[in-house]
Order: C-alpha cells, then sequence, then structure tokens
C-alpha cells in the first residue's frame, strides 16, 4: 500500500504520524462496528423482550448485513456527490438513527427498519474511512495506519459485551441502544467540525470492468475465503453468547467475559499475521488457517469445559491471521487500477453470507438446540477450504 519510493526513503517516512487524526477515525470505526455486533451480547434479552425465537433473533444480524451490503455496493455513487469527509459524517449520523430506531420499538417491523438502518449507515462508512485515512496519512506510514484502525473492530467486539453487562444490570437494552444511537449521532457531528482529510469525492464502481474481474477463478477461491472467515470471526461471535448459555448452560456473566476477553487475543496475531503474509505465502496461509481456524470453531460445537473456553479464546486469534494475506491476495486480483472493484463486491458478499446468513442459520438450528451442529459444520467447511487454498493465486 505505499508508493514509490523515491532517493532511497519511503514517502513520509520523514512526517510526523497524523495520530489525532487517525484516532478519530478509529473511535468512528469502532462505534459504527460496535454498534451493529452489539446485538449479540443483548440478544436474549431481546428476544424474551420482543417475544421472538432464536431463529428470528439469528436472522437480525442478516438484517443488518443486507443493509450494510446495499450502502457498500453503492457507496462510490454516494461519495462522488458527496464527499468523502462528508460521507463518513452521515455515515455514522445513520448508524446513530438506526440505533435510536430499534431502541424505541415495540413492533418487530419497525425494529427490523432500525436494523436496515444501522448497517447502511455502517457500510457507507468503510470505503470513505480508508480513503480519508490515506488522504491524511503520508504514503509511507500507511502501514501504521492500518494496523492503528484496525483497532476499532477488535475493541469494538471486546467491549460489547462487558458493556452489555454493566448495562442490563441496571438498566434494559434499550437504554444502551439508544445511549449508543445518541453517541453516535455526536460522533458524526464532531467528525464533520472536527476531522481532517477526505475533502474530495469518490468514483462509481464501473461494472464492465467488474465483470472481467469476476472473470477469474481465484477471484471466487479468494471471495470463498472471505465468507468463511468472517463467518468465523463475526457469524460465530454473533451467536456464540446464545450458544454458551443456552445449550453448554454457562452464566452470563461469565459468558460475556469469556466472549469480550477472547477476543482481544486478536491483537496478538495482528503483525504476527503480516509477517507470517510475507514469508509463508498466501497459498500457505490460507491452507493452514483454513484447518486450523475451522478445526477449533468445530471442538467449540461439541466439547465442553475448560477445553471450551479454551476453543473460544483461541478461535479469534487464529482466523485474524487470515486477513492480512486475504487482502494481499484480494488486491493482486486485478490491476491497480481496478483493484477497488474486487473489494467493493468481496467484501459486502462475506458480510452478507458471513456475518448475515451464517448467525440465521445458527439461529435456526438454536431451535432445535443444535447450534453446536452448526458450528461443526462451518469449521469443517473452513478446513475443506485448505483443498483450493492453492488457487487463490492461479488464474
Amino acid at each position: 500500500m505505499s508508493r514509490a519510493r523515491e532517493g532511497g526513503e519511503t514517502p513520509g517516512a520523514g512526517t510526523r504520524f497524523p495520530l489525532g487524526s487517525a484516532l478519530l477515525l478509529v473511535g468512528v470505526f469502532f462505534l459504527t462496528f460496535m454498534s451493529r455486533t452489539i446485538l449479540a451480547p443483548l440478544l436474549l434479552s431481546i428476544e424474551a423482550d420482543l417475544g421472538v425465537s432464536h431463529a428470528v433473533g439469528g436472522s437480525f444480524f442478516l438484517v443488518i448485513s443486507v443493509g450494510l451490503m446495499a450502502t457498500m455496493l453503492s457507496s462510490g455513487f454516494v461519495s462522488q456527490r458527496l464527499s468523502h469527509h462528508q460521507t463518513i459524517s452521515v455515515a455514522v449520523g445513520l448508524v446513530g438513527v438506526g440505533l435510536l430506531i430499534v431502541s424505541s420499538s415495540q413492533a418487530l417491523g419497525w425494529f427490523r427498519v432500525g436494523l436496515v438502518v444501522l448497517g447502511a449507515g455502517a457500510g457507507l462508512y468503510l470505503p470513505s474511512g480508508i480513503a480519508t485515512l490515506t488522504d491524511v496519512t503520508p504514503p509511507g506510514q500507511w502501514g501504521r495506519a492500518m494496523a492503528l484502525h484496525e483497532l476499532g473492530p477488535i475493541l469494538g467486539l471486546a467491549a460489547g459485551p462487558l458493556l452489555a453487562e454493566l448495562v442490563l444490570r441496571v438498566a434494559s437494552w434499550r437504554v444502551l441502544l439508544a445511549a449508543l444511537g445518541v453517541a453516535s449521532i455526536c460522533m458524526g457531528l464532531v467528525f464533520a467540525r472536527r476531522g481532517a482529510g477526505g475533502r474530495f469525492h469518490g468514483e462509481p464502481p464501473h461494472w464492465a470492468a467488474l465483470r472481467e474481474v469476476a472473470a477469474t477463478r481465484r477471484f471466487w477461491v479468494i471471495a470463498f475465503f472471505f465468507v468463511m472467515a468472517i463467518g468465523l470471526e463475526l457469524g460465530v461471535y454473533s451467536m456464540l453468547p446464545t450458544y454458551l448459555v443456552v445449550e453448554r448452560g454457562m452464566e452470563r456473566s461469565l459468558v460475556n467475559s469469556v466472549v469480550s476477553t477472547s477476543r482481544l487475543t486478536s491483537l496478538l496475531m495482528i503483525f504476527l499475521a503480516g509477517w507470517l503474509s510475507d514469508h509463508l505465502g498466501v497459498q500457505r496461509v490460507f491452507g493452514v488457517v483454513a484447518i486450523a481456524a475451522g478445526a477449533v470453531t468445530a471442538l467449540i460445537g461439541f466439547v465442553e469445559g475448560p477445553i471450551l473456553v479454551a476453543a473460544v479464546y483461541l478461535q479469534p486469534m487464529l482466523i485474524s491471521a487470515f486477513f492480512p494475506a486475504g487482502h494481499s491476495a484480494l488486491a493482486g486480483v486485478s490491476t491497480p487500477e481496478r483493484r477497488n472493484l474486487a473489494i467493493s463486491v468481496v467484501i459486502p458478499l462475506a458480510y452478507l453470507f458471513g456475518a448475515g446468513l451464517i448467525p440465521a442459520i445458527l439461529g435456526r438450528l438454536a431451535e432445535a438446540g443444535a447450534s453446536g451442529t452448526g458450528f461443526v459444520a462451518i469449521g469443517i467447511v473452513m478446513a475443506a477450504g485448505a483443498l483450493v487454498a492453492p488457487f487463490a493465486t492461479s488464474r
């Protein structure tokens, strides 16, 4: 992600890192990400309040993903008319509005409308967020900026269960979502006034060029791995608290503590994963991660006690090793001029199926008390992906 070096120096190497601007974007990413994943630790309370089944509860994540996919695919049309800076403010504001609708909804229909708005705001953020981050950061410091930006989702996944547990002891889930909604709207106003960079327009996708990119075999192999990786990361996370409480009989407070702190293991893998990608190559990383993460995910479905807790902690660390290699492979699918096209399709598909459809399936299985079977099946499919890993870098 760096430009050509001139005179033996990395551009921006002697320039001060824009920490304040980067941290503000991390804050926006943190809020938009946590807002759409915090339903996981709140799901049992929401289901009881609305009087819906685990199957309906699992489908909530699919509804969010539909909104996210729609705006991520069309984000170029939005940023073509608004600047990236303005798009970010609108995106986090939409997240806040969606949360307020969800928190005040008594009817299931309005609840789902709020989820669509929430997902739409979250999907609108990422393309403009990356464009703005690389705008305010010198090219020689892009790697550092991207690593810092990734703290947003990692901390969002970790903070959600802890925050949910604290609030549920003194108030309802509606209070928490309403507070997050107000915080998101305030963040949108703060970014509009204080945020730096991104004061330029985006470009809409060129679908004819996309068809050419999608005609390659490795595009679909990489898309498969992204779907499964997001499924193992967010899809499993979404239904894991419900599974551990309902089918494994663990206390809610313990579950929220375990699920929260287990997400922090991803921090251990951030820099090691980049090194592995550079030294082992994409194919080997894909194969190793597929087998290891798939096996541990399957373990979650049938073990109990300390082994189950160990698997819950190990699983997010293993799957996080995929993403540096995955993004590198995705960047190599096409020419630099068309690189954004592959990203603009693969990532929404990954969220729709991995973060949306997989929780919906697990929710259906939970109705029969068989979520464990779902975890085993997902793990096996991921592990089987090792068979197609060699095709991730070949046409």
